[in-house]
């Protein structure tokens, strides 16, 4: 099998390489919060460096397992695949400068950029293998919950085969099978339209859209499936099952009801792009009541309030405030999973739904959004910069009895009034 066999003469300047990389991410504020010590580091260079050496005598097919493992592990610890890249790009620079020193450098560096190509696309798939797992359990889910209100909602049938062709898609994603135009055109609304005849134009028109967009990625997807360039693929699922899982209302929202009063204003707040609060309240009592038919899962709830807000607006107006309130809502869409939920519930106040997470978990995600947003510098103009601070409190939920959304919100109220208390800027757990 097909080994890489140039790639060896790198040894000699791994330490050097990685010690660089290492020293180049912890001046990176995003990426230094991934570490707890100086202790840490040296152990995860000395790891990493046993990895990378280990994995130059494997032949190309055990190394792409290897860091299908490695992205499954990745996603696993709630790293956004964008900072993994971010990573992967500065150790492969200093690599190619290395390859400098080396003896038929073309082909080196052919093999370097080959190599790094396979580790990024496979750890993809392995973000991909644990994504496509979460969507299987919301599935199930969805399929053992479904209730519905055959005055406004699309008949049983309907949704059970929609099930059927979103479990085949997915199966054949994980297992890298076929499938065919013919099985993606079924899912299109023509087959069931006259049975949304209680629907405005506008929202008829607004489904056929989704589908078409729905079937469109899914040939964009499979295309890139069978020539497993995963770095295409995940984007183009994340898309498409974003688009599938609003067409029937998954995590329980099932009825066209209620695609209706998501359709009529998306619940979106159109400066951040984040939940408004109303389904803030919604999704929250979903997972209580996931909760307590799960008892051994956990999630976790954090309140985010920006420091001193009105003393921007005070001071550089409220064109500069309306933009430090856009940059928190990209800021905690670049740091949560799809799996996860982000709102703003009120002027500078935001709330974020971690699915499956504990409170170290949450406090993980809750510092790169601290650092991502505090560390950004505003313009306000040639001569003038300002940074925002912000306060966070985390609450962790676990099974109890009597589990109330009131009790959870007042906690987490609670916290992110400790974090203020405390000197604000800061995460109280």
């Amino acid at each position: 099998m097909k080994r890489f066999t140039e790639l060896k003469q790198l040894v000699p300047f791994i330490d050097n390489a990685f010690e660089s990389f290492y020293e180049t991410m912890l001046h990176d504020r995003r990426l230094a919060i991934f570490f707890e010590s100086d202790e840490q580091i040296q152990m995860l260079i000395q790891k990493q460096k046993v990895h990378f050496v280990s994995s130059l005598g494997l032949d190309i097919e055990s190394i792409k397992d290897v860091y299908i493992k490695m992205g499954e592990f990745h996603y696993d610890r709630l790293i956004p695949y964008i900072d993994f890249i971010k990573g992967t790009d500065i150790l492969e620079e200093h690599f190619l400068l290395n390859s400098q020193q080396c003896q038929n450098t073309q082909k080196l560096m052919d093999e370097i950029f080959e190599y790094f190509k396979i580790m990024k696309a496979f750890t993809a798939k392995g973000y991909l293998n644990r994504m496509l797992s979460e969507d299987k359990k919301d599935i199930e889910n969805f399929f053992e919950h479904i209730v519905l209100d055959q005055t406004h909602s699309l008949p049983r049938a309907i949704i059970l085969q929609k099930i059927k062709w979103l479990k085949e898609l997915l199966n054949c994603i994980e297992n890298n099978g076929d499938f065919e135009e013919e099985n993606a055109k079924r899912f299109l609304i023509e087959e069931w339209l006259e049975e949304l005849n209680f629907l405005t134009t506008e929202k008829r028109v607004f489904f056929e859209e989704l589908e078409k967009r729905i079937l469109l990625n899914t040939q964009n997807l499979f295309y890139f499936l069978k020539r497993e360039e995963y770095l295409e693929i995940l984007p183009l699922y994340t898309s498409l099952l974003n688009i599938y899982k609003l067409t029937l209302m998954m995590n329980n929202a099932v009825t066209i009801e209620f695609a209706n009063k998501v359709i009529e204003d998306m619940k979106i707040d159109t400066l951040t792009q984040l939940f408004r609060k109303d389904l803030f309240e919604e999704i929250l009592q979903k997972e209580i009541a996931l909760i307590q038919r799960n008892h051994d899962y956990t999630m976790s709830v954090v309140y985010i309030d920006l420091d001193n807000f009105k003393h921007v607006n005070d001071n550089f107006g409220h064109y500069s405030g309306d933009k430090v309130i856009e940059k928190v809502g990209e800021i905690i869409k670049t740091n949560i999973r799809l799996s996860d939920f982000g709102f703003r519930i009120g002027g500078d106040e935001f709330a974020v739904i971690l699915k499956d997470a504990t409170k170290e978990q949450a406090k993980m995600v809750s510092e790169k959004i601290k650092v991502g947003f505090t560390s950004y510098q505003f313009v306000f103009n040639d001569e003038v910069t300002f940074s925002v601070g912000m306060s966070i409190g985390v609450e962790e939920v676990r099974y109890k009895e009597n589990l109330e959304m009131k009790t959870i919100l007042e906690n987490v109220d609670w916290k992110l009034y400790e974090a203020k208390k405390r000197g604000k800027n800061q995460i109280c757990l």
